[in-house]
């Protein structure tokens, strides 16, 4: 998928290993006293469609106070722009982020497996599509009054997060992609890619082995940014997804660990 640029590329990325079998790329992160949610709104949060990409609706949360704040776009799992995506952008915008959920199916949501793959399909078979509804949130994003433009980052599960990883690595604007057990090449071609990229993985993960995981680790190393992967013990595929306690691979204890991390990641990688 990447499309290549040849650029000159400066490594800042460290390796460490953490006890308990996570793995990281980068030092621990300090906290910043100036941090995105503690700007974060008094009031309640907005929530609302919004149309971003030609007659394609996601869904805008915004804090409730007035300010400028980091914004995030959100890409969702193979299922579609449901409520569960709506809700992690309300989420987000607690912490003190103008998050946009996309909606890369049109407005299609998968009631099952076999609804979710022929929706995916569909979107791995036109990506130049896909890239353009991404580039367009950008661009609505970066045209909002209560956004920082030079403060936008991509976050992603799963189908998704291998599109938030898209985005580092075709350098779509933003400086920092989370990728949640998303699909990722560790061949890629990483000479245009700017953004940081924080990766969470379940070791049991079947789709994405540990092999593979770390095959990434390494490649990441020769990459632009500073880069985290972690790669969770005993948990699977969508382990951050509880989707109302239907779902059997979630893990409350890793999937808050993951939300904690995703927090610190993106205070760091959208610094002023």
């Amino acid at each position: 998928m990447s499309k290549i640029l040849t650029i000159i590329v400066v490594v800042i990325v460290a390796v460490g290993v953490l006890a308990g079998g996570y793995f990281s790329f980068s030092p621990p992160i300090e906290q910043r006293a100036d941090t995105p949610n503690d700007e974060s709104s008094a009031a309640a949060i907005r929530g609302e469609e919004a149309a971003y990409y030609k007659d394609i609706k996601g869904y805008l949360a915004t804090p409730g106070k007035n300010g400028t704040y980091p914004g995030i776009i959100l890409i969702h799992e193979w299922w579609g722009l449901n409520d569960d995506i709506k809700e992690l952008a309300d989420r987000f915008a607690n912490e003190g982020y103008v998050a946009l959920a996309v909606d890369l199916y049109g407005g299609k949501i998968a009631a099952n497996a076999t609804s979710a793959r022929e929706f995916s399909g569909e979107v791995r078979n036109n990506i130049d599509e896909a890239f353009s509804n991404l580039r367009a949130a950008v661009a609505f994003l970066r045209a909002r009054s209560d956004v920082d433009k030079n403060r936008l980052a991509s976050v992603g599960w799963c189908f998704g997060g291998g599109w938030s990883y898209q985005m580092a690595v075709n350098d779509l604007g933003v400086k920092g992609s989370v990728m949640y057990y998303g699909q990722f090449d560790p061949h890629d071609d990483f000479e245009h890619m700017r953004a940081s990229i924080l990766g969470h993985f379940g070791e049991k993960d079947t789709s994405i082995t540990v092999d593979n995981v770390r095959e990434f680790q390494a490649k990441l190393v020769t990459a632009n940014g500073s880069h985290e992967v972690y790669i969770y013990p005993n948990v699977g595929h969508g382990f951050a997804n509880s989707r109302e306690g239907t779902n059997m691979a979630y893990s409350a204890e890793a999937a808050e660990l993951a939300w904690t991390r995703t927090q610190e990641f993106l205070k760091k990688a959208l610094e002023e």
